[in-house]
């Protein structure tokens, strides 16, 4: 993300000083904040041990008192989905401080300016309003072209629904056109970066799928919720996870859910492999210990420990 960062800041350099109308701020309260989409883990997480699922065999041989493995992978995974949405967010956090250079009555423009990271190229982003819905564009095109040949890079939008920056909205990348156009980026491995998010009611919801370049390995995607009280749930897949001793791995889908102090639960649904179409269920403490786990396949012993451990999450039924 960081050529994305340099164009916004070159953008922000030129166009900054001056003063914001009340009009200027409708257009950037539009634009997605990180406090609006990152997922708020508990600060226990960042101490926690643990080496996650991928990092050991037969990972769901698992004793109560343990690290729990389900915690960790929860907790990297949080940390890497919040990059994600720095690395989008971080150029727009630019954008916000910095004055328009033109003025319309329902758009608004900054720039256009010479990238500095890509001399070819100029630069400009472009917010257009209709009633209660915002797009925005992070365009380019190279030096000496016209209003014609503009292609936008980032492309987002966002309709407002009950206040300032409670509403629906996306943003996306699309780095497979920056190819086309022999426009380098740090995102080689990868033909589009979407999130998808609501910030109008609770549960809040914002979904990230990163697409592969080529299209030959299916797109990884990660969805975020937060309920009433601080409770939170990420859902995401993990694909070839050593979980048992046998022949074959397992694609499993991770539900995880943690409450404000560190607690939480997680439930791994086997999708393909040895145990295909089972169910583990496992509860932790505010220390990442595993308190209680269930395994569907286990007729003899199917729960171990206090169920009355598991943190209430009942605000993330629906």
């Amino acid at each position: 993300m960081r050529h994305l960062a340099m164009a916004c800041l070159c953008l922000a350099a030129a166009a900054c000083g001056g003063d914001f109308s009340n009009d200027d701020l409708e257009f950037l309260n539009a634009l997605p904040r990180r406090e609006d989409l990152a997922a708020k883990l508990p600060p226990s997480s960042e101490g926690r041990a643990g080496g996650g699922l991928t990092t050991r065999k037969a990972a769901l041989v698992v004793k109560l008192g343990e690290a729990s493995e389900l915690a960790s992978e929860t907790d990297e995974t949080g940390r890497n989905f919040n990059a994600g949405v720095d690395g989008l967010l971080t150029l727009l956090e630019n954008i916000r401080n910095a004055s328009p250079t033109t003025r319309e009555p329902d758009r608004r423009v900054w720039g256009p300016f010479r990238d500095d990271k890509h001399r070819d190229f100029e630069v400009r982003f472009v917010m257009e309003r209709q009633a209660l819905r915002f797009d925005y564009r992070l365009e380019y095109r190279r030096r000496g072209e016209g209003d014609l040949d503009w292609w936008a890079f980032l492309t987002g939008h966002f309709e407002s629904d009950a206040g300032i920056r409670k509403g629906t909205g996306a943003i996306s990348l699309d780095v497979k056109r920056a190819r086309e156009e022999a426009f380098e980026t740090d995102l080689e491995a990868l033909d589009r970066l979407d999130i998808v998010y609501q910030t109008k009611a609770l549960p809040t919801r914002v979904e990230m799928v990163f697409t592969p370049a080529g299209g030959l390995v299916q797109a990884t995607r990660y969805t975020y919720r937060e309920a009433e009280g601080g409770v939170g749930e990420m859902k995401f897949q993990l694909p070839g996870t050593d979980l048992v001793a046998g022949g074959r791995l397992e694609d499993v889908e991770l539900t995880s859910r943690w409450a404000p102090d560190g607690r939480g639960a997680g439930t791994l649904l086997v999708l393909d492999g040895d145990i295909t179409g089972a169910k583990y269920t496992e509860c932790w403490n505010a220390l990442g210990r595993v308190t209680f786990l269930a395994r569907s396949w286990d007729f003899f012993n199917p729960t171990e420990g206090n169920r009355s451990t598991c943190p209430d999450f009942s605000a993330l039924d629906e």
